[in-house]
């Protein structure tokens, strides 16, 4: 376990150790802004699961950061066992988002939605990372722990919604898009 007091260690410990399996990121730093921070790591250690953490629930605000690269967001208002929940899910593979994410600030009866130019769900984007990484449905199945049909129903959703014709293509949009 390695502590950052501040965003440049962190930025420096996640150059000088490799072996890192998960990093909790403060996104309230005292030097530089959390967000500049999430998106060094993302082009740093790509593959290096981030949670961000933060005082700052705002649905927008939990958007941006799983927007920039966190693979989970964590509100300093969790109890313990929340954020051993949520940092289990993402050590297994999966994006945690509390529910926060999901209320739309103009439209509270939407809580299966982000606010997107798209309309994916939550579900739908844990599914584009998971094709992001090279999974096949198969293997998104097993790891999400749903069947494969239902896989394959969330890949032909992500394909329409985003107006694409392939798996290639959902996820090349979905980086314009800042989904990813």
């Amino acid at each position: 376990m390695l502590h950052a007091e501040n965003g440049h260690i962190a930025l420096q410990q996640v150059e000088t150790h490799a072996d890192l399996d998960l990093i909790l990121l403060d996104i309230d730093l005292p030097d530089i802004h959390g967000f500049q921070v999430l998106k060094q790591i993302a082009q740093q250690a790509p593959s290096l699961p981030v949670i961000a953490v933060s005082g700052s629930i705002t649905p927008h605000f939990i958007r941006q950061c799983i927007s920039l690269g966190a693979s989970g967001f964590i509100p300093k208002t969790s109890s313990g066992k929340g954020m051993l929940s949520a940092i289990e899910l993402v050590l297994g593979g999966g994006s945690y988002v509390p529910r926060e994410a999901f209320e739309d600030e103009e439209d509270p009866k939407r809580p299966n939605h982000v606010k997107t130019e798209t309309s994916l769900t939550l579900r739908q984007i844990e599914v584009l990372k998971l094709i992001r990484k090279g999974l096949s449905n198969e293997a998104i199945a097993e790891v999400l722990g749903i069947s494969l049909t239902t896989v394959k129903s969330h890949v032909r959703s992500i394909l329409e919604n985003l107006n694409v014709k392939n798996r290639t293509e959902a996820v090349n949009e979905a980086l314009l898009l800042n989904l990813l």
